[in-house]
């Protein structure tokens, strides 16, 4: 588990990066299924993921599924009543140095309840 320095760190970094327009959302059926379920668009969902605090933190780092020297930090938030899922990426930048780019791997309705250690495992 990280700490909430780590997490801290970890969401300036995304939240730099979204702001610069570094932002990239993985495209998936459950992502853009989930906005349809929610009822959100693309910029209300930008603004729940800018959102986020180290409360609503569920776990990571932890390697990527889809390539295992990356790391992903999952997050929970309460979207009028739906607990959603949300799972995060920085990337560097393989060209310039000091620039990273967020990514958003998952965004949808949680599959099963999540724990936030961040809040003393309360929802």
């Amino acid at each position: 588990m990280a700490t909430r320095q780590d997490v801290v760190d970890f969401l300036d970094t995304f939240k730099g990066a979204t702001m610069l327009d570094y932002f990239y959302i993985k495209h998936r059926q459950k992502n853009t299924q989930g906005l349809l379920d929610l009822g959100l668009s693309f910029d209300e969902r930008k603004e729940i993921i800018l959102g986020l605090t180290p409360e609503d933190y569920v776990a990571g780092p932890k390697p990527d599924d889809t390539d295992c020297r990356k790391e992903v930090w999952e997050f929970g938030k309460d979207v009028e009543g739906t607990e959603v899922y949300i799972k995060l990426r920085v990337a560097r930048d393989q060209k310039r140095r000091n620039v990273y780019h967020a990514m958003v791997w998952s965004f949808h309705p949680a599959e099963y309840p999540m724990r936030y250690p961040l809040r003393g495992g309360r929802k």
